[in-house]
């Protein structure tokens, strides 16, 4: 039927695009671009143009994110994936990081669009909301005591803002894991971001060390470190074993994301139903585990190798012969001989590196026999021959927040492993959600154990490290409750 309105009650398409401003207001939004393309321009010849580029993408990213806080989850497992230490070139006081940034972004779509959208269900991390709670007091409590014995410095406040900032976004994670198809979504891209970041960690230890060098040395504006330390060797010995650094750079923090995406994608290879396609989950979790190898990080790959055991015990009893086959390959390679050696230098205490922890030990348990309750903060240390740092997650919480700080952070764990374990036999027959469960509880659980020869998931210096251990106990936490949206596509 034809219109019947009159031209001017039936505007053109023109007049409808543009016909709501007037011609005072069209006037002012010239004047805006206008004063818009001077502070430009300005800015342009102020600072590197490349700079501008790169704000103008992460703001583009950080509107696309806005609207959905599930994007900005996704956008936080990228970053730690494949920009673990990538901070702002320009200082406003101190260089926040993308991850920082991908925090925020998503805390603020949360809170504007999508908080309380399960508020009809109990919250999955309801059993370790008191614990949390406690630690995070704590915290604040032992920062706060400890000011005086260092520097307020204002790397030390992004820091430990960063830490207890990552310690509340556990109930923020969780309940966006629970919203429809993210927690199937969030898998997805842990181990596909696993794979891109292994074949990164690949690609510089395969190339020439020089070459590796400039690359990474062409990051120091953005807060990397540069120079020839930045490529790794067993024992800081450049004639010794490389290891794989990927873009974290410490092998052992790399080693251990590893370890975490390596276990999540175990757990979907041998599932019933996995989340990707069979042979892509292979595909990853083989660039995965060999990238693991050649960080050389023994307390990842013995923790990865505890997760694998908790699976078959549990379930995946298939996974049994696979340890076994690849145990074997280990031991007779002529390629893992020198890694086999330093397995066993290490369990006989006799290389170096594994008497500097025996020494970093001793004096951890001398700093916390002298401050026992509430340790010495996050600044420093009161006493000239006492140091902050320990080759122990345990033992440095314990230097830096006391026993008082270790006995919450254990409650916690504790909180979240019998609640874990008491829902295992409920959800043991549904798949993909066993199997998600399985991966990240293992995850966590191999991080446990790890934890006793390393320190980063519970350090204020990797950031990347705590918020992946947080975001998968977040992950074990939701793939346990009974409501199965989580799993639907979108």
């Amino acid at each position: 039927m034809k219109s019947t309105l009159s031209p001017a009650q039936n505007p053109s398409a023109k007049e409808r695009i543009f016909g709501w401003l007037t011609r005072n207001q069209w006037l002012a939004v010239a004047v805006l671009c206008v004063a818009l393309g001077g502070m430009v321009g300005l800015a342009a010849s102020a600072v590197n143009p490349l700079y501008l580029l790169g704000a103008m993408a992460i703001g583009l990213a950080s509107l696309w994110a806005l609207k959905d806080a599930r994007r900005g989850l996704l956008i936080i497992i990228a970053v730690i994936a494949l920009l673990p230490r990538i901070a702002s070139p320009v200082s406003i006081g101190f260089k926040p990081t993308l991850l920082d940034g991908g925090l925020i972004l998503t805390f603020g779509a949360w809170l504007l669009f999508g908080r309380g959208a399960r508020a009809q269900a109990p919250s999955p991390a309801s059993a370790i909301t008191w614990p949390m709670l406690a630690l995070i007091g704590v915290a604040i409590a032992t920062f706060i005591v400890g000011i005086p014995n260092g520097a307020l410095t204002t790397l030390v406040i992004r820091r430990f803002a960063e830490l207890v900032g990552t310690l509340l976004m556990v109930f923020v994670f969780v309940d966006i894991l629970s919203w429809r198809g993210m927690m199937r979504r969030a898998v997805q891209g842990i181990i596909v971001f696993g794979a891109m970041a292994a074949l990164i960690g690949i690609f510089f230890y395969l190339i020439n060390n020089d070459l590796a060098i400039r690359l990474l040395s062409s990051l120091r504006v953005f807060a990397y470190p540069y120079g020839d330390g930045v490529l790794r060797f067993v024992n800081d010995d450049p004639a010794g074993l490389k290891r794989a650094i990927g873009l974290w750079i410490d092998p052992n923090a790399f080693g251990g994301y590893l370890m975490i995406t390596g276990a999540i994608a175990l757990a979907q290879a041998f599932s019933p139903k996995p989340v990707l396609p069979r042979l892509v989950v292979f595909g990853c979790l083989g660039l995965i585990g060999l990238t693991l190898v050649l960080t050389v990080s023994r307390s990842a790959m013995l923790g990865l190798a505890f997760a694998a055991l908790f699976m078959a015990a549990l379930k995946y009893r298939r996974l049994i012969p696979v340890m076994l086959i690849a145990l074997a390959l280990i031991l007779i390679l002529p390629q893992t001989r020198n890694l086999v050696q330093h397995f066993a230098e290490g369990f006989a205490g006799k290389d170096l590196a594994t008497q500097m922890r025996f020494g970093e030990y001793k004096d951890a348990f001398r700093l916390i026999e002298r401050y026992p309750v509430f340790g010495v903060g996050f600044t420093d240390t009161p006493d000239v021959d006492l140091y902050i740092g320990v080759s122990s997650m345990y033992l440095l919480i314990a230097q830096q927040m006391g026993l008082a700080g270790l006995t919450a952070f254990v409650l916690v764990m504790l909180a979240f492993l019998v609640d874990g374990f008491r829902a295992w036999p409920r959800i043991r027959a549904q798949e993909p959600r066993a199997a998600i469960w399985l991966g990240a509880f293992g995850a966590i659980l191999g991080a446990l154990l790890s934890g006793v020869l390393d320190h980063y998931f519970f350090n204020i210096d990797f950031h990347n490290s705590v918020t992946l251990f947080w975001l998968t106990a977040s992950l074990a936490m939701t793939a346990k409750q009974q409501d199965s949206k989580a799993l639907t596509d979108f």
